[in-house]
């Protein structure tokens, strides 16, 4: 390129008009916007995209809960479904569930579930969920499920992870994790029961790997007889119960004198007390009970007479005290117009809540009603005629309010 100084004609150069420049001007910030309407367009796709997929994992998870898969093996759902006015559930109970937590936005949920294109049915006040359908019992969910073995310990996204393995294999309505019945442990087994009994018995006669290790894998029916043999039993007489509780070598219940008594290590981290309430027309026991109920499942609950103190037990084996405080506080909980204090009931308060727990026991016992000893029991319910474990007519309300439920 050369050096040289090249002069420019004074007659050539042309000077703008204002009116000519403005454009100039204004080019580059028009641009801007412009960028900012894209951008608001592209988050606000964005957004909408985020929210139907969170949407379709909230219908998917509530219809798994409501489904025929889950229902027969799910007591506490079962037992929900079955109690609830025209068999409709607490959407708010079961938002509590463990696989519910991180769906926050309520309103989002019930959007969800009013979008249930054949399941579910939501009240028209938002606030319960049914199945459109009674329920029936499927007969051949038995024989549609597998039983697998040899997985490592249990990481906060192992089911899912199970539900995706299994699902590559076919189409599959639930993988149950085995659990100890004491511990809650993961035993390193499955059950999946899958939608057919051809996919069924084609994924029990696999190979199986993962994470690189061999699985066992067969039939539920035969893990059964297996079991059965191992234990000394007569196949024929097994007890196929959708929710393995292990096989009892009598074929009655044990007696509850021979279940295992609660201890103080059981309940603590289990108490949690809630202050700064009265007892009165709008807030009562029952009251307290059924607002509790949404969120968790009830133990045993202490509230004497008088008092502005109330303790009360946890008994969701996935929950403790400090969970259920915290998510308590989160929803602003507030019973019959009542925003308690809640906190963690301490090491001293548990061990008064534990001994007035087993003073009522006692009490019931020498009474001759029946408080269902052993871990927590169910109070007065052996006694119902007088109300006594329910805190109501007929018992000393400042000895104890209440039992498990």
């Amino acid at each position: 390129m050369s050096d040289q100084t090249v002069e420019i004609p004074a007659a050539d150069i042309t000077v703008p008009t204002p009116a000519e420049a403005a454009p100039a001007v204004d080019a580059a910030p028009a641009t801007t916007e412009a960028a900012k309407v894209e951008e608001s367009a592209d988050a606000a796709v964005g957004d909408s995209s985020d929210k139907e997929a969170e949407k379709a994992k909230i219908l998917k998870q509530v219809e798994f809960y409501f489904s025929d898969s889950n229902l027969p093996s799910d007591k506490f759902m079962s037992e929900m479904v079955n109690k609830g006015q025209d068999g409709f559930v607490s959407i708010a109970k079961i938002a509590s569930f463990k696989r519910m937590r991180d769906f926050k936005d309520m309103a989002l949920i019930v959007e969800a579930l009013r979008e249930s294109k054949s399941l579910l049915e939501v009240s028209e006040d938002g606030l319960k969920v049914r199945r459109k359908t009674t329920f029936v019992p499927a007969k051949d969910h038995f024989q549609r499920s597998i039983y697998a073995k040899g997985f490592g310990e249990e990481t906060p996204s192992l089911q899912l992870e199970l539900e995706q393995y299994f699902g590559g294999l076919g189409d599959v309505k639930q993988v149950r994790m085995r659990r100890n019945n004491d511990t809650h442990a993961f035993k390193g087994s499955v059950f999946v029961e899958y939608a057919t009994l051809d996919e069924a018995e084609k994924v029990a006669s696999s190979k199986l790997q993962y994470e690189g290790k061999d699985l066992l894998v067969m039939t539920k029916a035969a893990y059964c007889e297996m079991k059965a043999k191992e234990l000394g039993l007569d196949p024929s007489e097994i007890r196929t119960r959708s929710q393995n509780k292990g096989f009892s070598t009598d074929s009655k219940k044990r007696g509850r004198e021979e279940e295992e008594a609660e201890t103080l290590e059981d309940i603590k981290n289990k108490v949690i007390k809630l202050s700064g309430i009265v007892a009165g027309e709008e807030l009562t026991l029952s009251n307290m009970k059924g607002s509790l109920k949404n969120h968790f499942r009830l133990g045993y609950v202490q509230w004497p007479k008088d008092a502005e103190v109330a303790y009360v037990q946890v008994r969701d084996d996935d929950k403790d005290a400090a969970q259920v405080v915290a998510d308590l506080q989160a929803k602003a909980f507030e019973m019959s117009g009542v925003k308690p204090e809640l906190a963690v009931a301490s090491e001293e308060e548990v061990q008064a809540f534990f001994d007035d727990k087993n003073n009522w026991k006692a009490n019931m016992a020498s009474r001759g009603d029946n408080p269902r000893g052993g871990r927590g029991g169910r109070g007065g319910r052996g006694g119902r005629g007088g109300r006594g474990g329910r805190g109501g007519r007929g018992h000393d309300r400042k000895k104890i309010r209440t039992n498990d439920e």
